[in-house]
């Protein structure tokens, strides 16, 4: 990913990397995140259709979204927390692209939800 403000996704293979540096927001809807039962480690759930009363916390931070494919969810949360003033990307191909990469998942925290 490029230091470009306007940068609209990132790669999974360079969310890796960039780990320290963002946020991970998973923003599947709740029956996908259950039926998949994992997650990328570390990262926090919010609801997708509740971003109104959780946009705020992320103010001012990088935060890079996922949901299943990197699609209609993920870019939606994400065009809604850069009016919000955050820094938001989207993971290219969502959760799907970074098991395909044969990067680290863990199971969901049902505490997140």
């Amino acid at each position: 990913m490029s230091q470009n403000h306007n940068q609209l996704s990132v790669s999974p293979t360079c969310l890796n990397s960039l780990r320290g540096g963002f946020i991970i927001l998973d923003v599947r809807k709740p029956a996908a995140r259950s039926a998949s039962g994992l997650e990328i480690p570390g990262t926090l759930w919010r609801h997708p259709f509740d971003a109104v009363n959780w946009a705020d916390e992320f103010e001012g931070m990088k935060v890079a979204v996922y949901c299943v494919h990197g699609h209609e969810v993920s870019l939606a949360v994400r065009g809604y927390l850069a009016d919000k003033g955050v820094d938001a990307v989207v993971l290219e191909g969502g959760l799907e692209a970074w098991k395909k990469a044969g990067l680290p998942v863990s199971t969901v925290d049902d505490a997140d939800a």
